[in-house]
């Protein structure tokens, strides 16, 4: 005969039960939270301020004053003191080549050196009074070989004085937005020019107006050309060793006992175009390091990254009051930014309309996208549905790949899967007690 089971025995089997019971719903609780991923993008710890997210980074260079700017933006990438003034020295020549660009349509006349312009003026030749050279050839001179009179010889055929072009000068400084520039010559020789000042970041807009001209781009990228004047040709090589390298095309070297030795860089590689800005070096080869290092930095951690597709739904909000809809939203534009990619953090803040009533029209707004790099907002894009969900409308499918109709499916299922499991526990129970009652 079957002893029975002793009530107290039966209590304990039936306190398991419930501490079985409690566990799962605990787990199927806190599996929302699992499951409620914030919306964040970590990108390797390492490290990177005026306009910018990306340029705290340390990157020990030995020039005074420095600049890297994204040049299809305009934004800081980096920076050491770039907005402080600085003696240009002839980086200055590039905003005075491209006013001659402007302001002359024939560069192939011939025009002759008046005698303000003869002499070799810390240049590479001299030029005599009279001289008959063309405009292209005098350009050449200016931005190839940094000829101090070339320049010289061009304001004063543009302006009719070197004084009067320095005005166009620093009226075409303020379009540009180089508001801390002053320019008092036309070439960037300053010990008789004290206030002759421009800072990184002024340097780095200027030439970037500048590169946009073709034929300002053609000459700064030139390695060795051959120029006349008075029909006697002069073979010239830029003062721009860096060249050298494929993927930089530009710009401009500067020299002065006051401003050191300063470079304008263009550089191109791997669909990220830069300007970079370096003054006052103690060397030539101080300032060539401080170029690579910093463009070596620049290309193995900044690239062009998309934070927002279009294509990609980044939340799941309910909508209706009888019938209740799950419905994706979208960002309305792709974004693409430079990031960081051993650094650099971004942040996702979703704002959703309170009230969302259907029927929901196609792309229509619901919401917007706060973007953060390193805590600071660099976008705000409106969020959309890319359906058009009418009142009656109670389907919906769940085998699309979104994010939010992942989370859809998944609580369904989890719910389903947790009220199976409570109700075998309570049939494995009620069978339990009636065999020992």
């Amino acid at each position: 005969m079957m002893d029975k089971i002793s009530p107290g025995l039966i209590k304990r089997k039936i306190k398991i039960f419930n501490v079985i019971l409690y566990f799962l719903i605990f787990l199927f609780l806190s599996s929302f939270f699992l499951f409620q991923a914030p919306q964040k993008v970590f990108c390797e710890p390492n490290s990177t301020e005026p306009n910018s997210t990306l340029n705290k980074e340390e990157i020990n260079i030995s020039a005074e004053s420095a600049v890297i700017v994204n040049y299809d933006t305009g934004e800081i990438l980096w920076e050491k003191n770039s907005s402080k003034k600085m003696y240009p020295a002839s980086l200055t020549k590039m905003l005075s080549s491209i006013i001659v660009i402007e302001n002359i349509n024939d560069l192939e006349e011939i025009i002759r050196i008046p005698a303000s312009a003869s002499g070799r003026n810390h240049s590479a030749f001299k030029l005599k009074t009279g001289d008959r050279v063309s405009i292209l050839d005098l350009l050449k001179a200016s931005l190839i070989i940094s000829h101090n009179n070339a320049i010289v010889a061009l304001s004063e055929y543009v302006s009719g004085s070197s004084e009067d072009f320095t005005k166009l000068m620093n009226a075409k400084a303020r379009e540009i937005g180089a508001y801390d520039t002053l320019f008092q010559n036309v070439n960037g020789l300053d010990s008789e020019f004290p206030d002759h000042k421009s800072t990184a970041a002024d340097l780095a807009k200027i030439a970037s107006y500048c590169m946009k001209n073709d034929l300002f781009r053609k000459i700064v990228s030139t390695k060795n050309d051959t120029i006349k004047i008075s029909n006697k040709e002069i073979e010239i090589t830029n003062t721009n060793n860096l060249l050298e390298y494929e993927y930089i095309s530009g710009i401009k070297t500067g020299l002065t006992n006051n401003a050191g030795y300063c470079i304008a860089l263009y550089s191109e590689k791997d669909d990220l175009r830069l300007i970079t800005v370096i003054l006052n070096n103690k060397t030539i080869e101080e300032r060539n390091e401080d170029s690579l290092r910093l463009l070596g930095w620049a290309y193995d951690n900044l690239k062009y990254t998309k934070i927002a597709d279009q294509e990609k739904p980044v939340v799941s909000v309910s909508a209706g009051s009888q019938t209740i809809m799950n419905i994706d939203l979208y960002p309305e534009t792709d974004y693409i930014d430079v990031i960081n990619i051993n650094s650099d953090t971004v942040d996702f803040k979703n704002r959703i309309k309170d009230d969302i009533n259907l029927p929901v029209k196609k792309n229509e707004v619901m919401g917007y996208m706060d973007i953060y790099v390193n805590g600071k907002k660099v976008k705000e894009i409106p969020l959309v549905s890319h359906d058009y969900i009418g009142a009656g409308y109670i389907y919906q499918e769940l085998t699309d790949t979104g994010t939010g109709t992942e989370q859809t499916s998944f609580i369904i299922i989890s719910v389903a899967l947790f009220y199976f499991l409570i109700f075998l526990i309570i049939i494995v129970r009620n069978l339990f007690l009636r065999r020992n009652i």
